[in-house]
């Protein structure tokens, strides 16, 4: 077999028009070493801001227990710039009130398989910056074998404290990420790769940590994530392209999807985007309507209703000389991975219909 080895392939038009095989050559569309999604915090579909224990950019959890720990998206100014890249949005997660031992803070995304980078050392490179008070941050990793059954209890490959200032600065963490023969996974199909971003941690997760990090006050920017196989330094930051946005929202939305605006939040007072579905009872005054997705999800997806106005499990009906409302519940008949049914309880027989409202599919780990 022939072989090719180079340091660099240029584009004979000094673009970015390059290809192998149709494909371009560019790492924001294809750049197999790095399985972070939205690691440029470019995508918010539920909401910029949360104090809660939950994901908010897509993909990425505010996970906390204790004090008030908020995870909100920030702006960068036109005109900043890291390397090549000329980002929107970053990443911030404020801690403070913590101060049990089981107290923590972290940003945390999973990575779909356990398998991901099993028996391989890997760097996690990015930005990170210290917003407001004092301390440092972790980057770790957690191999997590799912849920059902008899899985293997989760593996923490430990976490190593990044030094911060009030300045961007580059960080680059090296792991070698355990074998996973022998491990049982679960029967849910959820294991994953859990990359964490730690900002406070109480002694009861020492054992987590290669240096540990302690509990802290402190407000923590990032920016970038992304790993590349091997070992490297910041100096590979340099090399990072943030993902094209219509790939990348895809690739969000094989977990989660839904049918308002990217940048509209569940529950939001609007009609903008509402699916409209035409349709007629049964006996039992039960309509159903199904929901195609624009991409397959990684299993079959909770379903979720809300009226135009932004009421949970609540759709708008319209016909001839009557305006109400019909319960909404996701039922089968035919779930799936592709699409779903929402069941419509309207109280009354009627004749054909128009049905409308939002619906939020979430399918994630």
């Amino acid at each position: 077999m022939s072989q090719l080895r180079t340091n660099a392939i240029l584009d004979a038009s000094g673009g970015n028009t390059a290809t192998i095989n149709g494909i371009p050559l560019r790492q924001g569309v294809l750049d197999p070493e790095n399985r972070i999604i939205n690691g440029a915090f470019d995508f918010w579909q539920r909401g910029t801001s949360t104090t809660a224990d939950a994901y908010i950019a897509d993909r990425w959890s505010n996970s906390r227990l204790g004090g008030t720990v908020t995870a909100s998206r920030q702006s960068f100014a036109l005109g900043d710039t890291f390397g090549s890249n000329s980002p929107t949005f970053f990443w911030r997660q404020d801690v403070s009130g913590q101060s049990a031992t089981s107290h923590y803070a972290r940003a945390a995304t999973p990575i779909e398989g356990v398998r991901s980078y099993a028996g391989q050392t890997i760097t996690v490179l990015g930005w990170a910056r210290r917003s407001s008070g004092s301390g440092n941050m972790a980057i770790g990793l957690e191999q997590t074998f799912g849920t059902g059954g008899s899985p293997s209890t989760f593996v923490a490959v430990g976490a190593q404290v990044v030094t911060l200032t009030t300045s961007w600065a580059a960080f680059a963490v090296t792991f070698t990420v355990p074998s996973i023969s022998g491990k049982t996974l679960g029967t849910n199909n959820n294991d994953s790769l859990l990359v964490t971003a730690w900002t406070s941690a109480g002694s009861d997760y020492n054992s987590r940590f290669a240096t540990t990090l302690g509990l802290q006050t402190i407000g923590v920017d990032l920016w970038g994530v992304h790993i590349k196989v091997g070992t490297h330094t910041t100096a590979a930051t340099d090399l990072y392209k943030q993902p094209e946005l219509g790939p990348e929202l895809a690739r969000c939305q094989r977990y989660y999807e839904k049918s308002y605006n990217v940048d509209v939040a569940p529950g939001t007072n609007t009609s903008i985007g509402a699916t409209v579905f035409a349709g007629s009872s049964d006996s039992a005054s039960i309509s159903y309507c199904t929901i195609y997705y624009a991409v397959q999800k990684r299993t079959v997806p909770s379903l979720v209703g809300y009226r135009t106005t932004g009421t949970i499990n609540v759709w708008d009906f319209t016909r001839s000389g009557l305006n109400s409302t019909a319960t909404v519940g996701a039922a089968a008949p035919f779930p799936g991975a592709k699409s779903g049914v929402l069941s419509l309880i309207v109280g009354a027989t009627f004749v054909p219909v128009a049905i409308y409202g939002h619906w939020v599919a979430d399918a994630e780990l």
